[in-house]
C-alpha cells in the first residue's frame, strides 16, 4: 500500500506556515528571511537622532519651559535698511483720556505711537522701552509698566503716589529690530567670552582653551568638569602630560567677535541707545480725597513683589506691598547683624555690601585681607566683629566669571553647592545674586543656574526653615556697555527669569532692577541713594 507521504508533507507545510506568525520560537530566526526596504538618508536620519538623544531630565524640562515662556516675548522681525527701524525721535507721545485734575491713587496712562526713520507708522511692537515718572524737586520717581498693543503703539501705565508736578520720561532703549537681533546673536553661539585654563604640575604651567562646550579636535582630549547633582558642566582641552585634576586657574577674555550684521550694528551706535521720546507737558497731581491708607506690614520673606515694586520719595524707596526699615548708620546695621552669620554669594554687586561694612561704616574688619576697595576682586572675603559676634563672608558664584586676570578656579563653587554645604539656622542669612556675568551666554545657562539655586534653597528650608534668604536681582548698567555682552536687554530677560523662578518661595526678593530703572541709575555698581536703598530693603528682609 502506498504511504501517504505527500499529504503528510503538505499538512506539515501548512502548520509550519501558520505557526510562523503564531509561535514564539521562530522569532529569533524570522529576521533572517525577512526583506527590508533600503532606507533613504531622509528616512534614517531622524531615527538615528531620536535613538541617540538621551531623554530630557526633569531639570532640562523645567529650563526649556521657562525659556519658551521668555522667547514668546521676543519680536520676530527682520529688516534690510536701518531706516526701517524704530526712531524714537519721530514717535508721538500723548495722554490717554487726559483730565484737568489728576489724583493720588489713580493711574496715568500714556500712549506711545512709533514711527521709523522714514516717517512711516510702525505696524508691530516689540520695542524695548524704559519709562519713568519723575518729580526731581521731590526726589520722587517710579517706573512704568508697558502694555504692547502689537501694532506699533503702546500704553504705559503709571500709578500716581505723590502730589505735585510730575514729568513723563520715556526712553526707547532698543528698537524691536534691535531686540530681535540681540536675541538671535545671544543664541548663535555658546557665548562671546572665551576662557583659558591654567594647568599646573610640580611648578610647570600650561594654558589651554576652556568653554561650556568644546568641539572634538583631532589629537585633543577633553576634560569634563561636571557637577552631576546640578547638571552644571564646563570643559577644557586636556594638556598633554597633565591630568584633568591639574586645572588650577582660569581667566576670561573677549573673543572680539560679533553675530550682528553690519546693518544691525548701526542700531547700537551710542546715539541710538536710550533715545528720549518727545516730552509732553507735566501734569499736576493732587490729594483729591482724605481716604485713610491701609497700613502695610513690615517687609518679610515670602511676599510677592509686584511691578512696579515701589517708588522713590525724598530719595527713599517705598515698596508698594510692605514697609521698609531705613538703614543708615553703623549702629543700624550692627543691631541687625549682631550674633549673626551673613553669607554673600554672587558677583561684585554683592561685594559692594562687604566693602560698605568694612571700608565704609566699618562695623567689621577683614580677616587676612589687607587691600582696599576693589583690589583682589577674585578673592573670597571674610570680615568679623568679635565683640558683636558678627561674621560676614563674600564668595563668587562660580563659573562663568568674566575677568581678564587669572583667578583660582578651585576656590569656586556653584551657588547651589555653597548653599547645600551650610546648615543654616535662625542666625544665618544668605544674600544671593546672579546675572551680570551671564549676559554673554545663551539664556538657558542662566535659567538652569537660577533653577538649581531655587532647588538648593528648598532643601535648605526643609532642614532649616528659620534661615533668612534674600535674592537680589541684577541691576541696570552703563549705556556705553557692549550690547552683545553686557547690554541691558540681556539683563532684562534674566530679570524676568528670576521673577519667574523665585515666586512662591520663602525668600526676600529685592527688585534691584526696578529700583535702578526708577532712579535712572546707569552703573553696574549703583551709587548714592540707590545703593543705600538696596541695602535697606535687603536688611529689612534679613532682620
Amino acid at each position: 500500500m502506498r504511504k501517504p507521504f505527500i499529504p503528510v508533507l503538505l499538512l506539515a507545510l501548512i502548520l509550519l506556515t501558520f505557526g510562523w506568525y503564531r509561535s514564539d520560537f521562530q522569532n529569533p530566526w524570522r529576521h533572517l528571511f525577512r526583506t527590508y526596504p533600503t532606507p533613504t538618508t531622509d528616512q534614517s536620519q531622524p531615527l538615528a537622532k531620536e535613538s541617540t538623544l538621551p531623554p530630557k531630565t526633569e531639570l532640562q524640562v523645567e529650563v526649556d519651559a521657562i525659556f519658551e515662556k521668555i522667547e514668546k516675548l521676543i519680536p520676530k522681525v527682520s529688516f534690510t535698511d536701518f531706516n526701517q527701524t524704530t526712531n524714537g525721535r519721530n514717535s508721538k507721545v500723548s495722554i490717554v483720556n487726559p483730565w484737568k485734575t489728576y489724583c493720588v491713587g489713580e493711574d496715568l496712562v500714556v500712549q506711545v505711537d512709533m514711527f521709523d526713520h522714514f516717517g512711516n507708522r510702525k505696524t508691530y511692537g516689540g520695542d524695548f522701552l524704559r519709562p519713568r515718572l519723575v518729580s526731581a524737586a521731590l526726589g520722587a520717581s517710579i517706573s512704568g509698566t508697558v502694555e504692547d498693543l502689537k501694532n506699533g503703539s503702546y500704553h504705559v501705565h503709571f500709578p500716581l503716589y505723590w502730589t505735585g508736578k510730575v514729568n513723563v520720561n520715556i526712553l526707547l532703549f532698543y528698537p524691536s529690530e534691535g531686540v530681535a537681533a540681540l536675541w538671535r546673536s545671544r543664541h548663535s553661539s555658546q557665548g562671546i567670552v572665551g576662557f583659558e585654563g591654567k594647568y599646573e604640575k610640580f611648578g610647570t604651567e600650561a594654558i589651554t582653551k576652556c568653554a561650556f562646550w568644546l568641539s572634538k579636535e583631532e589629537g585633543k582630549e577633553i576634560c569634563e568638569y561636571k557637577d552631576p547633582l546640578y547638571e552644571e558642566v564646563f570643559h577644557c582641552y586636556k594638556v598633554p602630560n597633565f591630568t584633568c585634576e591639574s586645572l588650577n586657574e582660569m581667566r576670561g577674555y573677549n573673543l572680539q567677535i560679533s553675530y550682528l550684521t553690519p546693518v544691525e550694528q548701526q542700531i547700537f551706535q551710542r546715539s541710538n541707545i536710550g533715545v528720549p521720546l518727545p516730552q509732553i507737558s507735566p501734569i499736576i497731581v493732587s490729594q483729591c480725597n482724605s481716604t485713610i491708607k491701609t497700613p502695610k506690614p513690615k517687609c518679610q520673606p515670602g511676599m510677592s513683589s509686584p511691578v512696579p515694586s515701589g517708588y522713590y520719595y525724598n530719595q527713599t524707596w517705598n515698596p508698594l506691598y510692605c514697609n521698609m526699615t531705613v538703614y543708615k548708620t553703623a549702629d543700624d546695621f550692627t543691631n541687625c547683624l549682631q550674633g549673626k552669620t551673613l553669607f554673600l554669594i554672587g558677583d561684585s554687586t554683592l561685594r559692594q555690601f562687604i566693602m560698605h561694612f568694612t571700608d565704609g561704616i566699618q562695623i567689621v574688619k577683614y580677616f587676612r585681607f589687607r587691600y582696599k576697595g576693589w583690589a583682589g576682586w577674585s578673592m573670597t572675603l571674610e570680615a568679623m566683629n568679635m565683640e558683636k559676634d558678627i561674621y560676614v563672608s563674600y564668595k563668587r558664584h562660580g563659573f562663568p566669571l568674566e575677568h581678564s586676570g587669572f583667578y583660582y578656579v578651585k576656590e569656586d563653587l556653584y551657588t547651589s553647592r555653597q548653599i547645600d554645604q551650610r546648615g543654616g539656622g535662625k542666625n544665618t542669612i544668605f544674600m544671593i545674586t546672579i546675572g551680570q556675568h551671564f549676559r554673554q551666554f545663551p539664556l538657558k545657562i542662566f535659567i538652569q543656574r537660577a533653577v538649581n539655586i531655587r532647588r538648593a534653597l528648598e532643601r535648605l528650608f526643609l532642614r532649616s526653615p528659620t534661615t533668612k534668604v534674600i535674592v537680589k536681582t541684577e541691576n541696570t548698567r552703563e549705556l556705553f556697555a557692549s550690547v552683545e555682552s553686557r547690554g541691558d536687554f540681556h539683563g532684562y530677560t534674566q530679570y524676568l527669569v528670576l521673577k519667574e523662578v523665585f515666586q512662591g518661595i520663602n525668600v526676600g526678593f529685592v527688585d534691584a532692577w526696578d529700583m535702578t530703572v526708577a532712579s535712572a541709575t546707569s552703573s553696574v555698581h549703583p551709587p548714592g541713594y540707590t545703593f543705600a536703598n538696596i541695602l535697606s530693603l535687603s536688611f529689612t528682609f534679613a532682620c
